[in-house]
């Protein structure tokens, strides 16, 4: 990387599109296992694609910024990769809803931390999953999905999820999804913990694997202390997809996401789309 400030200000968003399944790459938070309740708060967060439907346009969502043990709440704040995804998801102009409306789609979300890109997801009438594996966010997740439970169509779902479980995830399959695989799998700022990321890889494919029709994968990321280390996550993908970019119009017009979106070594704007070679 050339800089620091390059480091520091970088958030990405890879869509990977194939010819007959497709992957998403925007970031998460390493899995808690705490389920003690302190230190909560409320934010207020815009989601600007609903601007006209008043209780949609602005929510209040539950944090937790400290355990009770007195460390930092990983999984109860909200990460900048996360109202970026929620945005990109809701956009009228979406390429993940390109060929498939939201109201019959399915979603399962990963690290959704306090869920506010399920919630955006839900708004659009998408039937969601949103995962994580620390109890005290599957909490806020219940706390802020039921607050809002009126907006949605289909409330979206908490559910308890250690990424690389395989037999947790072919239960959720199976038991949540009824047996078919999700439309799409989404996730924000999930990468950046190494001791997770083959883990993370791992359930990825489980939820979306080669065979899958028409499944993609989206992750909001934002380049950190080690970007080089962090990229290693998405050349693991590299065999499969070729990486070209994709409209920075994507993104929030605000001044925050166009300062933090702007040039890295590899990737001179945020957004890229992918098409997998060889399903083979």
């Amino acid at each position: 990387m050339t800089s620091i400030s390059h480091i520091i200000s970088i958030l990405l968003v890879i869509i990977f599109l194939s010819y007959t399944n497709s992957y998403t790459i925007l970031g998460g938070i390493e899995p808690s296992t705490t389920d003690e309740k302190d230190d909560d708060s409320v934010i207020s967060q815009t989601l600007r694609h609903f601007e006209n439907v008043p209780n949609k346009h602005q929510v209040q969502l539950h944090i937790q910024t400290h355990e009770a043990s007195g460390r930092v709440s990983m999984a109860g704040t909200l990460w900048d990769g996360s109202p970026l995804l929620a945005d990109f998801i809701s956009n009228p102009e979406c390429p993940l809803f390109k060929y498939q409306s939201p109201s019959s789609c399915s979603i399962v979300e990963l690290g959704s931390g306090i869920g506010l890109a399920s919630l955006a997801a839900a708004f659009l009438g998408c039937k969601v999953i949103a995962t994580d594996g620390s109890l005290s966010s599957i909490r806020l997740l219940n706390e802020n999905f039921q607050k809002y439970s009126s907006e949605c169509i289909y409330q979206p779902q908490a559910t308890f999820l250690e990424w690389g479980n395989d037999m947790k995830v072919d239960s959720l399959i199976n038991d949540q999804l009824l047996g078919r695989l999700p439309d799409i799998v989404m996730a924000s700022d999930v990468v950046y913990a190494h001791s997770a990321r083959q883990e993370l890889s791992q359930t990825i494919r489980r939820l979306c694997p080669r065979h899958h029709v028409n499944g993609r994968v989206v992750i909001a990321h934002r380049w950190r202390a080690n970007p080089d280390d962090e990229e290693l996550f998405f050349k693991s993908f590299k065999d499969d997809f070729d990486i070209e970019e994709v409209s920075l119009d994507y993104f929030p017009p605000d001044t925050y996401y166009r300062t933090k979106s702007v040039s890295s070594i590899e990737y001179s704007l945020a957004l890229h789309l992918s098409s997998l070679v060889s399903l083979l």
